[in-house]
């Protein structure tokens, strides 16, 4: 119903496995060690690496926390290849070739559709804007393993215990909320820590530390050319509901609340990206940044202070939930008209509708 939002995880996803590769060039490593490529970096995220500590159940580590323990010495940078890492993937390059020609075939026939002044539906117009956004998932995850069911173990030869207290204060004041190294990446915000718990939904799995990631982290996508790409995308999935403005609805009223709702859901998506970019600057302590090199002389002593005020700021602040709340509702509502409406306009199409593409009329005849 809203893949641009399953396009804004996969974009988030890659950004944090991009961010994995270049942290683990900083890494003195064993000559002939394999190279941390992005495909290491989404095997990691999404839980392909389990810590086995002595004394401790086993728990499914991040590239982040994987990065502090390979540099603090208690495990051994895994000597997995990308084509290794590749190995363990159910992902059929068979069915996605399928799919990419299904979904080029279908836009062919739009474009000769259009071409040949023949009507276009609702129905094919959703359609487009549907495989808009599958195709650059597709793009996006072209590097992530699919439906890995056995993650690699790495031990290590320290107590879980004996990790934390060398750790120091950091890892003591922290009470974890996943895994014992949430000190070091506590996978928020998602659904499960942040959501959940305030609508009082049932919140699962109990176990801790987790057994297995829950793949519900929310992007954190930056201000780079990803953020860019994405917001451009999501306006061009907004956008394409606007070729319907002047089709031909089984009424009138429909055809005014189809426009109706083609604004509200690009309006909505441009509010979202506005206060979502304002308030990502926050969590990343951007705007600080930039107003102590500005304003400041870019003195460390700024920036450090205003980093640790970032770390205890809250993720969703107050105005946000209030901004973002009746956004999200009409969003909704705008949304689901779109869907309905697809299926109630085929009760009444037009002839031309029923009519094929005539494909020799685009070869030349002598």
């Amino acid at each position: 119903m809203a893949p641009e939002f399953v396009l804004t995880f996969a974009t988030g996803q890659k950004v944090e496995a991009r961010k994995s590769v270049e942290a683990f060039k900083n890494l003195d490593l064993p000559p002939g060690s394999p190279k941390w490529t992005i495909r290491h970096g989404f095997y990691a995220n999404m839980g392909g690496f389990v810590l086995q500590p002595r004394d401790w159940r086993a728990f499914p580590i991040n590239s982040k926390q994987l990065h502090w323990l390979i540099r603090q010495g208690y495990v051994a940078y895994p000597k997995m290849t990308a084509k290794e890492v590749w190995d363990k993937s159910k992902a059929d390059g068979f069915q996605k070739s399928l799919t990419c020609l299904q979904t080029g075939w279908f836009i062919i026939q739009i474009i000769g559709r259009y071409i040949q002044s023949l009507p276009i539906t609702t129905l094919e117009i959703t359609t487009l804007s549907f495989v808009l956004c599958t195709l650059v998932m597709f793009t996006q995850w072209a590097n992530k393993p699919l439906d890995v069911e056995s993650p690699t173990v790495l031990t290590t030869s320290k107590s879980m215990a004996e990790i934390l207290i060398e750790a120091g204060p950091i890892a003591q004041d922290v009470t974890y909320r996943q895994t014992p190294l949430d000190f070091i990446d506590n996978q928020s915000p998602s659904w499960l820590t942040e959501v959940q718990p305030h609508l009082r939904f049932r919140t699962g799995p109990l176990m801790r530390p987790l057994p297995r990631f829950t793949n519900d982290r929310f992007p954190v996508i930056g201000a780079g050319p990803d953020a860019v790409f994405l917001f451009l995308v999501t306006m061009a999935y907004c956008a394409l509901h606007f070729a319907a403005w002047n089709f031909s609805f089984p009424t009138p009223l429909e055809c005014y609340l189809w426009r109706a709702a083609s604004i509200t859901i690009a309006v909505c998506a441009f509010i979202f990206w506005v206060c979502e970019t304002y308030q990502d600057g926050h969590r990343l302590g951007r705007w600080e940044r930039w107003y102590a090199k500005f304003f400041h002389n870019g003195k460390n002593g700024r920036i450090d202070t205003l980093e640790r005020q970032r770390r205890n700021r809250r993720f969703i602040p107050v105005w946000e939930v209030i901004i973002m709340t009746p956004v999200t509702l009409i969003y909704t509502v705008a949304r689901t008209y779109i869907v309905i409406e697809v299926f109630l306009s085929q009760r009444s199409l037009a002839a031309g509708c029923f009519d094929t593409v005539q494909w020799s009329e685009f070869v030349p005849h002598f």
